[in-house]
């Protein structure tokens, strides 16, 4: 106990100092105990919290022990994705630790709080309290702590197009693991992370690992909702090998656990990714279908995707006349979206409709080579996007080809060959 906790319930019942003080010790001498400016013996601290009716029930409420047991159930939450009652607990922790004197206790909640902040839109917030712990976290020694601000920061670095860099400090925190006693639900987390991320940088054998793991341990504790998010992981990594057949099996068991437990969201990813199985498969109004479907469980800036999707299949088939309707709409979206559409996860669309609107309504080549060449592929080459970066930089090559413009040619060429180098795929 320190005095802070008795100044926090002093004021809290709008006492004066003089009031809790009376009969036990001088004002001025109370006024040090509550600046823990000197050490109190326990029946005069037992005293002054009986005068404020601090007992045990209250007390816990201060102890570390349980308040860094209520740490690990706010991380809990936020890794089930339980967002409300996350930010509840979240709002009684912050109100708690003002008065806790231990730092590193401080900075495992703001460091989980971090991923909380992500996970609500909220990057700056987040970003902030990275930084600010960050030099801490380095220099104490405590491997708990380092393991959760690893895995922290990879959801910063992934959300920033930087797979690359969260996957190796998901790495490093899966090295400290095996020294830790961790919840179940922190290790089963790090796998998936490990597969997303893996995913990310073309390691479809590593995803498929991590994967495997985290449904094994998600299925045994009927943990449906993250059962299916692997599952659906599982599907892209082998559609990524052209397993087809395999990739639909997962598609049909993640389908099958979203609408068992009435998942929405799930369940339009699964509609997402089934669409882009069937355009590899060749099949591209079945994949409209799927995309539409998708489309029609989502809301707002999470329609983009299914846009984006209906207008390449579209392109793809020829059917130029359907374009313009769906590229309305989305611009209608962006619109809406406000402020939101400064970010690259939404910005991006503003490119790729761009885009598709010159397909569908031809204007000056010249004008929208040079918007590819000045806007679009250096856009994608600053986020690191390189299946994007190859898709325009190759069109934007064919243009100036069929032009005769042959050294602009080979250079936009080549950057489309290095795009799909670092891409890892066969050339």
């Amino acid at each position: 106990m320190n005095g802070k906790i008795l100044k926090y319930h002093r004021l809290k019942q709008r006492k004066k100092q003089g009031e809790v003080a009376k009969g036990i010790c001088s004002v001025s001498y109370y006024s040090k105990i509550e600046n823990d400016q000197i050490d109190v013996g326990r029946e005069l601290m037992e005293q002054l919290l009986n005068r404020l009716e601090i007992h045990d029930t209250v007390k816990s409420v201060h102890d570390e022990k349980q308040l860094k047991e209520k740490i690990h159930q706010f991380n809990e939450l936020i890794i089930d994705r339980e967002l409300e009652e996350a930010g509840q607990l979240s709002d009684t922790l912050h109100d708690h630790l003002q008065y806790v004197q231990n730092p590193q206790l401080i900075v495992f909640y703001e460091t989980v709080q971090a991923r909380y902040k992500f996970l609500r839109g909220e990057h700056a917030s987040g970003q902030a309290l990275l930084e600010k712990n960050e030099s801490f976290v380095k220099e104490i020694e405590d491997a708990e702590l380092k393991f959760h601000y690893l895995k922290m920061k990879s959801v910063f670095y992934f959300l920033n197009q930087k797979a690359e860099q969260a996957l190796l400090l998901l790495k490093e925190a899966d090295g400290l693991r095996a020294s830790l006693h961790l919840p179940h639900k922190d290790v089963v987390d790090l796998y998936y992370m490990l597969g997303v991320s893996s995913y990310r940088v073309k390691d479809i054998n590593a995803s498929m690992y991590y994967m495997k793991e985290a449904v094994r341990v998600y299925d045994s504790n009927y943990d449906y909702q993250r059962s299916g998010d692997c599952r659906l992981m599982l599907g892209l990594c082998y559609k990524g090998i052209r397993q087809y057949e395999n990739a639909e099996k997962q598609y049909e068991l993640a389908m099958k656990l979203a609408k068992n437990i009435q998942h929405k969201q799930l369940e339009a990813k699964v509609l997402q990714a089934r669409g882009e199985l069937l355009s590899a498969k060749g099949q591209s109004f079945d994949a409209i279908t799927a995309f539409q479907m998708s489309y029609r469980l989502r809301e707002g800036t999470n329609r983009l995707i299914c846009i984006h999707a209906i207008l390449k299949e579209f392109y793809k088939i020829g059917q130029y006349s359907e374009l313009l309707s769906w590229i309305d709409h989305g611009f209608e979206i962006l619109k809406e979206a406000g402020t939101r559409a400064n970010s690259f996860l939404v910005e991006q669309y503003r490119y790729h409709f761009n885009y598709y609107n010159h397909i569908a309504t031809p204007g000056t080549d010249g004008e929208f080579e040079e918007y590819l060449s000045d806007e679009v592929v250096p856009f994608f080459e600053k986020h690191e996007r390189f299946e994007e970066v190859h898709v325009y930089a190759k069109d934007l090559a064919l243009r100036y080809e069929r032009k005769q413009h042959h050294r602009k040619a080979a250079i936009y060429y080549k950057k489309a060959m290095k795009a799909l180098e670092i891409m890892n795929y066969e050339i």
